[in-house]
């Protein structure tokens, strides 16, 4: 499993199995709705992280990292639209542009 695949699939098991850590890590708002959406981004990390070892191709790590841009630009468009959600969307956007590196050095 490539580098960034393993944490990509770490932070998807740590989102699903304890939503509420990376939201008290952040010092976000919590609350239900977004917990869903932390298990949700989580459940995607798993599968894309999954996804890698199943698809064994040159372009599969640029297509990661063109993943993790589009959702590293909508959580930015997210901070700038949703002040009380502001924190968790750049720590994400932060977290996908890590992703996205790490996928093109990695290749």
């Amino acid at each position: 499993m490539r580098r960034p695949d393993a944490a990509r699939l770490a932070l998807g098991v740590v989102a699903l199995a304890r939503p509420g850590l990376p939201v008290r890590v952040t010092g976000a708002r919590d609350g239900a709705g977004v917990r869903r959406v932390v298990r949700v981004l989580g459940a995607r990390y798993v599968v894309q992280s999954l996804g890698g070892r199943w698809v064994h191709r040159a372009w599969v790590p640029e297509a990661d990292a063109a993943v993790d841009v589009v959702h590293a630009l909508s959580m930015l468009g997210l901070a700038g639209l949703a002040p009380r959600h502001r924190r968790l969307a750049l720590v994400s956007a932060a977290a996908a542009s890590a992703f996205a590196v790490a996928d093109l050095r990695d290749r």
